[in-house]
């Protein structure tokens, strides 16, 4: 990795003398000098990070040469902060001063610039001694050239790899809905085995889902506490009560799932579990005895690697235990076969499948006789050099036409080899799936027989030095082995994922940003790439390798989020402290996963501290200013930090005052700040503003009213993310015009500013959400030319609307994304044509219209982007389901409050292809609504909320296979009976909804409602695309 953060230290010299050598003309000679050092190291570097796994020496001269280059950026950062504090000075006075100053912090830069200077040299030296030369300039490499390649092609889909094991599945879900059977299930084995994979397919299972009234996924892991794993169980066996349930205590809990299994037949899933302490605080209570258990209407199925823990269960209720077995050879090698042809496939590398296997090879076609004797002769003496195994093969393969038989001998002796070299390597892989499947997204990297013969040769390397003895010892060195063999640019993007706790679903766009500010992404993007689809290209070759599971969008098939395994986590960890690049601090409950070393064996350059992940439990302001010292060793090396990002344990707002007050009176060369989901009361503290070289800071979902006017200092800030609660009032001073680097600007759902908030001058700017035209000016988008993504809340005059929607159609502009809520009553000529002119924008992703619509605008004029539609008080008297039926991609459907003031739909047959959510809520007028069998195919969830007037779910219901979540609110007591199964009898709609897995059925306390309405009545608060609960948020204001 130390390759890849010379080259980023290079980029930045060049920058600085670019941008600024011209205000510091005698430090650009030593600035340049500095730079050809650093390039002729990096041109040795890729060679000695092969060398350094059996040389120790190297090891430490790649470890000094990383901690200079990150000398040299510290430096670069301190020149930096002296050039922008006299830059800012009009006046001639100021000037002078700024230059004074100027000179003096030179002049006091001067011994670090010779230490550094010094040790470029030293290490420059040390290359002689150890043997090692650069590789020849000029030379292209066609490994990376190909890797490159590679990377523009790959699936947003991950599959689970499950092998030989159809059988066990079957066995497993049948005593899980057995009523007769355990009541526990326990699925044991090492790490890496499949546990989690064979508990996902049986968690999908269709018996599974039919079965049960509700089901539960919880991960527990090492860190999991009792009280947050049952929250989260009980949150899905009961997602109407998500509020009431966040603010329960263990005793609570434990008798509010007691309650529901009583009412509906449950199945939780506890992955990963790693002692008793869940079981004892959460189950036991509800499980009693083994006697009493049978009673319990809750089945569980757990995964674990202790099979004690399943014995232990058994004490209390009935626990079937399942030992996950290894693959046997043959299914080792067609997982491996799998997984290589697949990628490499969608890869665009062209190779046969069934090359890889001997005994299912097609017989290509052939002439009757050889034309050339000598190629026979060729064939059968190529024949020779293999085992009886193959004889077959060969001998089939000798039928081949003469005129291309040179290259087929060739092809056929590559293939030939790598199914030699690929069995050997999976033999190695004692039959853990993990390993198998992490090795086959490294040979899917690897086209050529010379490539697969150096990964064989690196492979054996490996397991001969790794801890093989130890449990999992397999798996851990196909995961190093991966890791080593990443493109340098990617390692430090995969060692940045330590940065999240066990089990955390990470969003892909929040993580390309934080990659993008740390400088992970290279600004020179190919093929007139963006950056963030750079980054996302990085993403994609992880999860090829399949050391980063991702989850995809329905809709675009984008990748949404991703996660580690908890063995890939480990390796993060792992390579993260080798390489020096993270530091983790613990809660004060949490013992660290990795020792740390003591200071006295650290020597004073490598212990610096550059990147802190820092977990937060409940007072973590009480006791944080005695824990600096645990943050790293001593305090000068705090002066290092790049990047804190802090993670609420619990899911609570902590105050973090106390915390954030450290973080800006000490971390001064900081450029990552992340701060998501803490308390901060009314106000941000000013030292904010110190933080000069800041390029990402997060305050969402921060309790924090008042943003501090020193955030205009923050001249580099490329991020900053603003999406404080739904429910606050921000105070946003006019000073976000200033941050001239900015790229990604969320505003909060619901903001205020003194003056008219200007933006116009935010050149760079290529995400904007939650913009509101009452807070600032329309006419400041037309200033956003390199604007791609744009959520925005239109409260404007109608000519005013016209002029937007001109300007946002030209063909100049880069916008790929839009969202708009826009509360008007479209009913002129004049006015429906505007409402023709939005719709029609054609990167119109998503819409929210609230107000009269007289007409809906026809099929034709619509774009083909649109994926999310939102109806509210429009008073549609025709049908709009005729018209909306046609939108190709339309994956999100609500109609509410009146939307449309009719008393019958139609949902026609072929209908809706894309749609995979409908809600409909408040169709007061609505009688009768008919859906065609072939309508809405991928239906996924169907909410219907006070639509008083239907009598029953729709009959063509029963056809929609798709359709996985039935929610009912406030509706009549004769709707609900129809489909409300009473004591196990199911209601008269059971045949219309009997095949839905999850049918719930809630109301919603109207009185509540309307007094908050009241309350917030003229209040800017309905943010757009914003998170929160559904039952708690007046209608007109939800999350759209």
């Amino acid at each position: 990795m130390a390759e890849y953060v010379v080259f980023c230290v290079i980029r930045s010299l060049s920058e600085l003398i670019i941008y600024e050598a011209r205000h510091i003309p005698e430090l650009r000679g030593r600035i340049e000098l500095i730079q050809m050092k650093l390039e002729q190291l990096q041109s040795i570097l890729e060679i000695a990070d092969a060398r350094q796994e059996i040389d120790e020496g190297i090891r430490n001269w790649i470890a000094e040469t990383r901690e200079v280059a990150y000398d040299i950026e510290d430096l670069l950062l301190v020149v930096l902060s002296s050039s922008s504090s006299s830059s800012s000075p009009s006046t001639s006075r100021r000037r002078y001063t700024g230059l004074f100053r100027e000179a003096t912090s030179l002049h006091s830069l001067e011994p670090k610039i010779k230490l550094i200077e010094a040790k470029v040299s030293a290490l420059k030296s040390d290359l002689r001694v150890r043997n090692i030369r650069p590789r020849q300039r000029g030379s292209p490499n066609p490994i990376e050239r190909r890797r490159l390649q590679q990377r523009r092609t790959y699936s947003h889909f991950v599959e689970d790899d499950l092998v030989g094991l159809d059988d066990h599945v079957e066995q497993l879900v049948s005593r899980l809905v057995s009523e007769d059977a355990d009541q526990v299930v326990s699925i044991t084995g090492i790490g890496g085995i499949g546990k989690t994979t064979l508990a996902k397919r049986i968690y999908h299972h269709h018996d599974v889902r039919g079965h049960f009234h509700a089901l539960a996924w919880a991960c527990v892991s090492q860190q999991g506490q009792p009280d947050d794993v049952l929250q989260r169980i009980l949150n899905k066996l009961e997602p109407e009560k998500k509020k009431a349930i966040s603010t329960m205590k263990i005793d609570d809990l434990v008798a509010e799932l007691i309650q529901v299994q009583r009412r509906k037949r449950c199945l939780i899933v506890l992955d990963d579990v790693w002692d008793m302490d869940a079981w004892d605080l959460v189950f036991r209570p509800v499980f009693g005895n083994r006697q009493a258990s049978r009673l319990v209407n809750i089945k569980v199925l757990l995964t674990t690697r202790n099979k004690e823990i399943a014995r232990y269960i058994d004490l209390d209720a009935p626990c079937y235990l399942y030992e996950q077995r290894h693959l046997d050879q043959e299914e080792s090698w067609e997982l491996l076969k799998r997984k290589v042809s697949r990628d490499l496939s969608l890869a665009g590398i062209s190779l046969d499948r069934n090359l890889l296997s001997s005994r299912s090879v097609e017989e290509p076609e052939y002439s009757s006789g050889f034309e050339d004797e000598d190629a026979l002769s060729r064939v059968e003496s190529f024949h020779s050099c293999y085992s009886d195994e193959e004889d077959e093969l060969v001998s089939r393969m000798t039928r081949i036409h003469s005129s291309s038989s040179e290259d087929t001998i060739q092809d056929l002796r590559n293939q030939m080899d790598m199914e030699r070299l690929g069995k050997e390597m999976v033999a190695q892989c004692g039959g853990l799936p993990l390993a198998i499947v992490v090795l086959g997204g490294l040979l899917m990297t690897k086209s050529t027989i010379s490539e697969w013969r150096t990964v064989h040769q690196n492979f054996n390397s490996y397991l001969r030095r790794g801890r093989t003895s130890r449990e999992n010892g397999r798996v851990h060195e196909v995961l190093s082995l991966s890791y080593h063999d990443l493109p340098y640019q990617l390692k430090p993007c995969f060692l940045h994922l330590g940065n999240f706790p066990e089990d955390y679903k990470i969003p892909t766009r929040k993580l390309y940003q934080l990659w993008l500010a740390e400088g992970f992404i290279s600004q020179e993007s190919e093929e007139e790439e963006s950056i963030m689809d750079v980054a996302e290209r990085y993403l994609g070759e992880l999860v090829q390798r399949c050391m980063v599971q991702v989850r995809a969008d329905e809709a675009t098939g984008r990748f949404k989020s991703c996660r580690l395994h908890d063995l890939t986590r480990e390796l993060c960890l792992v390579k993260g402290k080798e390489e020096n690049f993270l530091k983790r601090v613990p809660t004060r409950y949490e013992p660290e996963l990795l020792s740390t070393p003591s200071p006295s064996s650290i020597s004073p350059s490598i212990s610096k501290t550059r990147r802190l992940s820092i977990a937060v439990d409940c007072d973590f302001d009480t006791y944080f200013p005695p824990r600096k010292e645990i943050l790293e060793y001593r305090k000068e090396n705090l002066e290092h930090v790049r990047s804190a990002l802090f993670f609420s344990r619990l899911g609570k707002r902590e105050n973090l005052q106390l915390a954030l007050n450290f973080v800006c009176s000490e971390l001064k060369l900081i450029r990552v700040l992340d701060l998501e989901r803490f308390e901060f009361g009314d106000k941000l503290c000013k030292g904010i503003g110190d933080l000069i070289h800041l390029r990402y800071l997060s305050l969402r979902g921060c309790q924090l009213n008042k943003l501090p006017s020193s955030i205009g200092n923050l001249k580099f800030l490329q991020t900053l993310d603003l999406r404080v609660p739904f429910l606050v009032c921000m105070t946003i001073p006019n000073v976000i015009w200033k941050l001239n680097h900015l790229k990604h600007l969320y505003l909060p759902p619901s903001h205020e500013c003194s003056s008219k908030l200007q933006l116009n001058s935010l050149s760079k700017l290529e995400i904007l959400k939650n913009f509101d035209t009452r807070v600032s000016d329309y006419r400041d988008l037309t200033k956003l030319t390199k604007l791609q993504k744009l959520a925005a809340i239109l409260s404007l005059e109608i000519d005013h609307l016209a002029a937007l929607f001109n300007h946002l159609k030209m063909d100049t502009l880069h916008i790929k994304d839009s969202s708009f809520r826009i509360r008007y009553d479209f009913q002129s000529e004049k006015e429906l044509t505007v409402l023709r002119e939005l719709v029609g924008l054609a990167h119109l992703q998503k819409l929210d219209l609230i107000g009269i619509i007289y007409k809906l605008p026809e099929q034709c004029h619509f774009g083909r982007s649109l994926m999310k539609l939102t109806l509210r008080s429009s008073k549609l008297k025709e049908d709009p389901m005729t018209t909306l039926e046609k939108l190709p991609n339309l994956h999100t459907l609500i109609l509410r409050k009146n939307a449309f003031a009719g008393n019958a739909i139609c949902c026609s047959s072929e209908g809706f292809p894309s749609l995979t959510v409908l809600e409909l809520q408040g169709l007061t007028d609505l009688e009768n609504w008919r859906i065609d069998e072939g309508a809405m195919p991928n239906l996924y969830c169907l909410k219907i909320d006070e639509c008083i007037k239907l009598r029953m779910v729709p009959e063509g219901v029963r056809f929609i296979a798709s359709l996985r979540e039935l929610v009912i609110v406030n509706m009549l007591d004769t709707f609900k009976s129809r489909v409300q199964k009473v004591q196990e009898q199911g209601g008269e709609d059971t045949h219309i909804v009997g095949h839905i897995p999850s049918i719930t059925i809630a109301d919603t306390n109207r009185t509540y409602m309307k007094k908050l309405e009241t309350q917030l009545s003229g209040k800017s608060y309905y943010g757009l695309f914003q998170s929160f609960s559904p039952l708690l948020v007046p209608k007109d204001w939800q999350k759209s």
